[in-house]
């Protein structure tokens, strides 16, 4: 029901897209994840991670808009050497995807930077690995407040830097799900009835 409704979302998102005002565009996120696991397996499993995003959002009005959003990181390495008995390693890493509503900011008369505050859901899916034994995977979702800044460089380039504080709901990651990102973003061309 949850990928139902992300991805019902994410359809309404470019289905909206063919309209005038709207103002699409993609970008590409490289981000910085700092995780707080649960305590039971708080020392096995590294808690950072740098991972990629890839975004497609659009702006409805000029004062706010929809985003989508993939999110894979990269796998991390981590031993944990018992009292007793022989160290164990394992292997993590996190994929994740939804959709956050944005609000902007503009600064200043030609708006070039602006400022921007929202709120998201997502689904997080979190894959641990224990070298020579096996592997779970932890399915959440995942509650986001955002907060960042935007530089508009000109009319087909931005620059954006975002954080990102998640909160999952039952899973081996506590509250803290923090993440900081920087991004390159690309309006795509669009059409208006004046142009057809």
């Amino acid at each position: 029901m949850k990928k139902a409704l992300l991805l019902a979302g994410v359809a309404s998102l470019f289905a909206t897209a063919a309209n005038a005002e709207i103002k699409p565009y993609i970008g590409l996120d490289g981000n910085y994840s700092s995780l707080d696991w649960a305590r039971n397996i708080e020392n096995f499993v590294e808690d950072d991670y740098q991972s990629v995003s890839m975004v497609a959002g659009a702006k409805l009005v000029r004062n706010f808009g929809l985003e989508a959003f993939y999110q894979l990181s990269g796998g991390e390495k981590n031993s944990y050497e018992p009292v007793q008995g022989e160290p164990e390693f394992y292997h993590s890493r996190f994929t994740a995807y939804g959709l956050d509503a944005l609000g902007y900011l503009p600064l200043g008369c030609e708006g070039k930077v602006e400022l921007i505050a929202g709120a998201g859901i997502g689904e997080y899916i979190f894959k641990i690995r224990r070298v020579d034994y096996g592997s779970v995977k932890d399915h959440s979702t995942g509650y986001r407040l955002n907060a960042g800044i935007q530089y508009n460089i000109d009319e087909n380039w931005s620059l954006r830097g975002m954080y990102h504080h998640v909160y999952t709901q039952k899973s081996y990651v506590d509250a803290k799900h923090n993440t900081r990102c920087f991004g390159v973003y690309h309006p795509r061309a669009h059409r208006t009835p004046l142009d057809a």
